[in-house]
């Protein structure tokens, strides 16, 4: 009975605003900013967390909320089923039915389909959805933030959640919308300071000192850094113009020129490609940036490729029809297909979401997959999980022979040089020579 009191009292009113909710807060909504978190469950942080899942690691599946934009749902649910399982949310059964019908009729792997009978208020639920740590026994387990919005039913879906999964619960005090958070999986997260902006939903007496705390206890995250954030794009959050598509390499957004960003956003994306550039993930390992194109800001949007999901070996890219010489679709693509070696780039028309100010990102978030589950596919060597075998390579295999940090997900399978079954000096020396070309 903990949150369902404070739901049904609120179904009526909040629903009905539902739907076509857009990411940014409404007007109507500004002057409820009071409401935010009354639906919300506060317990203790988990007593033991072996691991974080990133931005980028292999997942189970993906979760989307059945609210709005009908058709790219379907078509980015088609893609997802062809080889994961889609979580779809739907408010009652009657909506169950009808998505199912939909879904069937666009030859969706029902198969890979799995509803859940959960109200929710948005789409969005990147921002208020489940995020995860694996727990001893590779137990996976929900970590819940409060939704920097008033929606009740948004804020409540993953305490239900973790009973339909049947995993353990942990929420806590932080109001954090998910698009603000970028996890590199060896202990670091990035966030925009929109997080301290209470016009935004946000608590303003946040401190960074509290922002890290919270960070530590429920996530195991030991380094926070903050950048600045996109003006005019709806709501601040990082994962409109920068992605970590592994653990040491970031991409960042770049306009053309000063003009086809809203006024500061080019200089913001340089600013932030430049921070980056000095900054180390949280193994201490420099970032490398590499700067992907920004659409020109238009009629009020903001544009984005750069919000994008990873999806095991796919990467599901917004496409919106450009082909200028700097913000081209097919080259978007294309450099995708680049920088991520094995993993194929898959364009879905984002034209009639973008102008609620989200795309691919907001609308989907993952399930992780076990450790026991993931199909390592990496190259043999490298260690570090970015596609290349290098330096930093033989650095990370160094770490994990002396014990400075424990081996994250499939960086054993790539270290064990001598394939057998165990990491040591042996290994070191082995990828030594293959750095060096012996």
């Amino acid at each position: 009975m903990r949150i369902y009191t404070t739901i049904i009292i609120s179904i009526f009113s909040a629903h009905l605003s539902g739907q076509n909710l857009p990411r940014n807060l409404t007007v109507e909504e500004q002057s409820r900013l009071h409401e935010i978190g009354i639906s919300r469950t506060i317990t203790d942080p988990p007593d033991s967390i072996i691991y974080a899942p990133a931005e980028f690691d292999s997942v189970a599946g993906l979760i989307f909320a059945w609210e709005a934009y009908s058709t790219l749902l379907t078509e980015l649910i088609k893609e997802v089923a062809e080889d994961d399982t889609a979580w779809v949310v739907v408010d009652n059964t009657s909506e169950e039915n009808s998505v199912r019908n939909t879904l069937s009729n666009a030859n969706v792997n029902m198969d890979h389909v799995v509803f859940q009978v959960i109200a929710t208020n948005s789409v969005w639920i990147r921002d208020y959805g489940p995020w995860w740590v694996i727990e001893p026994e590779n137990s996976r387990a929900i970590i819940d933030l409060v939704y920097n919005r008033p929606r009740p039913l948004d804020d409540a879906y993953p305490e239900l959640a973790a009973v339909d999964f049947g995993v353990n619960y942990y929420g806590l005090g932080l109001i954090e919308a998910g698009g603000n958070m970028l996890l590199d999986g060896q202990g670091a997260v990035i966030v925009s300071n929109v997080i301290f902006d209470g016009s935004q939903g946000f608590d303003p007496n946040l401190t960074q000192e509290q922002l890290e705390q919270y960070f530590l206890d429920y996530f195991g995250v030991h380094k926070v850094i903050v950048t600045p954030h996109l003006i005019n794009d709806g709501t601040g959050h990082i994962d409109m113009f920068v992605k970590l598509i592994n653990d040491t390499t970031v991409i960042v957004g770049e306009y053309e020129n000063q003009s086809a960003g809203f006024s500061g956003n080019y200089e913001i994306c340089n600013q932030v490609a430049n921070q980056l550039a000095n900054e180390t993930n949280g193994a201490g390992r420099p970032f490398n940036i590499i700067r992907m194109p920004m659409p020109p800001y238009s009629n009020g949007v903001t544009y984005t490729y750069v919000n994008s999901l990873i999806v095991n070996n796919k990467v599901l890219v917004p496409i919106y029809g450009f082909s200028t010489e700097f913000a081209n679709d097919d080259s978007v693509l294309a450099l995708y297909e680049t920088i991520m070696p094995g993993l194929e780039a898959v364009g879905f028309d984002c034209n009639q979401i973008i102008p609620a100010n989200g795309a691919i990102h907001c609308i989907a978030t993952k399930v992780p997959a076990l450790p026991e589950t993931i199909a390592c596919g990496n190259l043999m060597g490298d260690v570090n999980l970015d596609g290349r075998v290098n330096i930093y390579d033989i650095l990370k295999l160094v770490d994990f022979v002396t014990g400075v940090i424990e081996p994250e997900l499939c960086a054993i399978s790539s270290g064990d040089m001598t394939n057998d079954g165990d990491i040591t000096t042996i290994d070191v020396i082995e990828l030594v020579y293959l750095v060096m070309g012996f």
